[in-house]
């Protein structure tokens, strides 16, 4: 078994890729050193059909798109749109581009064996470089990178010795079960800071701390429900005594003695230990009642 264990998901490897783009020791910084930075993440561009890129760097000179493929090998859509986008695209999304001739880079990463991936990816005639993520890092299959700095960085394998950064900590996708201690962690910080009102949108940028800022806005609205969906879930489910609302504005109350504490994260605890992995969010007639409300809210 290798550093990134079985439990390796979608969300896994998009916090493998944009570690990618920090300074650490001990994990590859390939996307660092070739000058790129995180623009943003899931954006969605309208290319004569939707475009869903899952994460987009960018560096003084060029604009690298990121497609992030876990154990589900499947093509998508996204690997036969990106010929259709353009610079136009990214400014009309706002996104900051550093010149006028930006040119525009698509990979593929993913872990596993991606044979599959390549063969389907051959036979639809999609040649993008493709770079797996294991004990090691590098290209495997399809073409070079057009940036001649990736190019060199991901030719010879690089043995991946640590761990990736939490840096995305909950998605669109992610569970109730999953996104919990974040929020908790969040609701208890907010209570000690005194800052007791919130929206749902405020506890999920706070969640999700940095990153927020450069995911899509149709994400940040997405996520902003998922969060108002489980703070309903935890008023009726084990924390009333501590969660009010009046519509979206919310309200953490925690004594501040240290027992009352203790009892807040006890019951955290229990919360979370009888939510299910499969929450309503899971069910898509569910999800596309609330998106149609984010939508509605603006």
């Amino acid at each position: 078994m290798t550093n990134m264990e079985s439990s390796f998901d979608h969300l896994d490897v998009v916090n493998s890729v944009l570690s990618l783009a920090y300074n650490l020791k001990s994990y590859p910084n390939h996307l660092y050193r070739a000058g790129y930075r995180i623009s943003r993440i899931e954006p969605r561009f309208n290319v004569n059909g939707t475009l869903n890129p899952d994460i987009l760097f960018m560096s003084d000179e060029m604009g690298l798109f990121c497609e992030c493929k876990s154990g589900e090998y499947y093509t998508g859509q996204n690997t036969e749109l990106y010929q259709r986008i353009t610079t136009r695209h990214l400014v009309e999304k706002g996104i900051d581009i550093p010149t006028e001739n930006l040119e525009l880079d698509v990979g593929i990463f993913g872990r596993g064996d991606m044979d599959v991936l390549k063969d389907r990816l051959q036979a639809e005639g999609i040649t993008y470089p493709q770079v797996m993520m294991d004990e090691f890092i590098r290209k495997v299959a399809g073409d070079d990178f057009k940036d001649p700095a990736l190019r060199d960085l991901f030719h010879e394998p690089v043995r991946i010795n640590g761990k990736p950064l939490t840096i995305l900590k909950f998605s669109e996708d992610s569970s109730f079960k999953k996104i919990a201690p974040y929020i908790f962690n969040t609701l208890i910080a907010r209570s000690v800071s005194g800052r007791i009102e919130f929206t749902s949108r405020d506890l999920a940028g706070d969640s999700l701390e940095g990153i927020w800022n450069h995911l899509d806005g149709k994400s940040q609205k997405i996520l902003s429900g998922k969060v108002k969906s489980f703070l309903k879930h935890c008023k009726t489910c084990g924390l009333g005594e501590y969660l009010s609302n009046r519509e979206d504005v919310w309200t953490i109350e925690i004594n501040d003695h240290w027992k009352s504490r203790k009892k807040f994260s006890d019951d955290c605890n229990r919360l979370m230990g009888n939510l299910n992995q499969k929450t309503l969010w899971d069910f898509p007639e569910f999800r596309e009642m609330e998106d149609d409300q984010v939508t509605r809210g603006g």
